[in-house]
């Protein structure tokens, strides 16, 4: 960062940036519409099939949350970085977070489902009478009910969706007042904050998949599970920024500010994370397997249970081997129908992973395809849509006086 640097002329760039405003009201429109719609189904779902409804928004919303909580890792990331070349993508991931305050509420379905013992298994348990139990069982509640308490719970919940609001609105509002008043000063509180944004983050996200899918199965545990989270949502989130800025491209926006450069290097980053999502997985399978002790197999054993087995053998294919592959060729990572094809393959294995991860827990013997599943997810990452594209239609497209937007304008590559 050269603090001497003059802001950027938004009037020199190379393509107009200005907030797109009504321009945006059809997709708005239709984005609300596509949401009320899977909603009524939602509730229809929670009239009738109530079980099925709060395991079917559990796997939607953490879909969804896990997307946008991606969006902030990359947010902050780049002022730990202070990355020239992302500056134009940054606002992209800016607006993405904005879906974290809509989505700190939309969480009480998934507080009503434990409360009323629909969704998670360990409500009943850690409130039985302690008198009744023996042995194993008697040892984890003694264990576990603190942990789990409704004050020491909701607490938690509470405690993350602070970080994230707080962080992701700070880093927002600060290169929202860049935009009118430019100069280094707020790049530089933005990057003295940054750091302490990406280590609470990795520790509330971390603690957040413990207490909401990895206690799904409240006698399991892993202590790599948070990482494979997280790790999933920042890849996830990567393809959707992805999405967003193919999308913008054709219909005729940033065509020379964000060009094939920046989505090669975006490429880049979405095939490393690719491999790094592997790396996780397969240690923490492996490690179970080599230990072999009842406590940790019991989420494997459960997953190897009739038509589960097929689809815990195509994870590592469909979500590992098929990415890897596509996003091998250089020259794939440098063409927009590619990655339009990568990042909608990648969003839905991610989806696929969540959906393993959680609906064993109800049905364990077989997969039971349910309306549920679809709905639940399109509404939920339906919102995380409508929080962007609101933020589309409200702030110019990229930080236009980000004293390093110049350089991320020209940026090149690596010769071949």
């Amino acid at each position: 960062m050269t603090p001497e640097t003059p802001p950027t002329d938004p009037d020199g760039l190379p393509d107009p940036v200005a907030p797109l405003g009504d321009r945006l009201a059809g997709t708005f429109r239709t984005l609300a519409v596509v949401v009320g719609v899977s909603g009524v189904a939602l509730a229809v779902g929670a009239a009738t099939e109530p079980r099925q409804f709060f395991h079917s928004y559990l796997f939607g919303y953490v879909f969804a949350l896990d997307v946008a909580l991606g969006a902030l890792f990359w947010v902050l990331i780049h002022h730990v970085a202070d990355a020239g070349w992302s500056v134009g993508l940054r606002r992209v991931f800016e607006n993405v977070t904005r879906a974290v305050l809509p989505l700190a509420a939309l969480i009480v379905p998934v507080l009503v489902g434990i409360y009323t013992g629909n969704l998670h298994q360990w409500y009943d348990f850690i409130h039985k009478d302690p008198a009744t139990l023996h042995g194993h069982e008697a040892h984890i509640q003694h264990v576990k009910h603190v942990y789990f308490s409704a004050p020491f719970f909701i607490g938690r919940l509470a405690l993350y969706f602070a970080v994230w609001v707080i962080y992701s609105r700070m880093m927002r509002t600060w290169s929202a007042g860049q935009d009118a008043v430019g100069g280094a000063a707020l790049t530089r509180k933005m990057q003295w904050w940054a750091p302490s944004g990406v280590a609470l983050l990795g520790l509330t996200a971390t603690f957040f998949a413990f207490d909401l899918v990895m206690s799904l199965q409240y006698t399991w545990f892993s202590t790599i599970f948070g990482v494979y989270f997280w790790a999933g949502g920042i890849r996830g989130s990567l393809a959707a920024g992805v999405l967003i800025v193919l999308a913008l491209r054709a219909a005729g926006h940033l065509r020379h500010t964000i060009t094939v450069e920046h989505l090669h290097d975006a490429a880049k980053l979405m095939f490393g994370f690719t491999v790094f999502w592997a790396y996780i997985a397969f240690s923490q399978y492996f490690l179970i397997w080599y230990g072999n002790m009842p406590e940790e197999t019991q989420f494997y054993l459960l997953r190897r249970n009739g038509a589960w087995y097929p689809v815990s053998m195509l994870l590592p294919v469909l979500y590992f081997v098929v990415p890897f592959f596509m996003l091998l060729p250089r020259a794939h990572k440098r063409s927009p129908a590619w990655l339009a094809l990568i990042s909608v393959w990648i969003l839905v294995m991610h989806a696929y992973d969540l959906y393993w991860q959680v609906m064993p827990v109800l049905h364990p013997d077989t997969v039971h395809l349910s309306y549920l599943d679809a709905a639940a997810p399109v509404c939920l990452f339906g919102v995380v849509l409508l929080a962007t594209v609101r933020g589309l239609q409200r702030l110019p497209l990229i930080p236009v006086r980000d004293a390093r937007l110049g350089e991320s304008i020209g940026y090149v590559n690596e010769t071949p």
